[in-house]
C-alpha cells in the first residue's frame, strides 16, 4: 500500500494513516475499486486482531478464502502501481 502511496508523494508513519490515505485519494475516488478497498478494511481489522487480541486463531476455511482474495487484491494493487509508475516515466 505504502507503494501506492509513494507513486503521488504519499506515505505515513501510521498504518491508520496509510489507510485514510488509501481510502481518500483512491477508494472514494474510484481509482481502485471499492471491494479492493473493503478487503484492505477487512485485512487490517484481522491484522490488528491477531496483533493485539489474546490467543487469536482464525478458521483454515476463513484464510483460504482471504488467501483468494489475497492475491486479487496484490493483482489488482499491482497493476495500479505499474500503471502510474509508467504514466510519470
Amino acid at each position: 500500500m505504502s507503494g501506492l502511496l509513494l507513486t503521488e508523494g504519499q506515505s505515513s508513519a501510521k498504518h491508520s494513516g496509510v489507510r485514510a490515505l488509501f481510502d481518500a485519494n483512491w477508494v472514494k475516488s474510484g481509482r481502485v475499486p471499492k471491494d479492493a478497498g473493503r478487503f484492505y478494511h477487512r485485512l487490517f481489522d484481522l491484522r490488528q486482531k491477531g496483533d493485539y487480541a489474546d490467543l487469536t486463531t482464525f478458521p483454515p476455511d476463513d484464510v483460504r478464502e482471504w488467501q483468494k482474495s489475497a492475491a486479487y487484491f496484490v493483482e489488482t494493487i499491482s497493476a495500479v502501481v505499474e500503471s502510474r509508475i509508467r504514466s510519470n516515466e
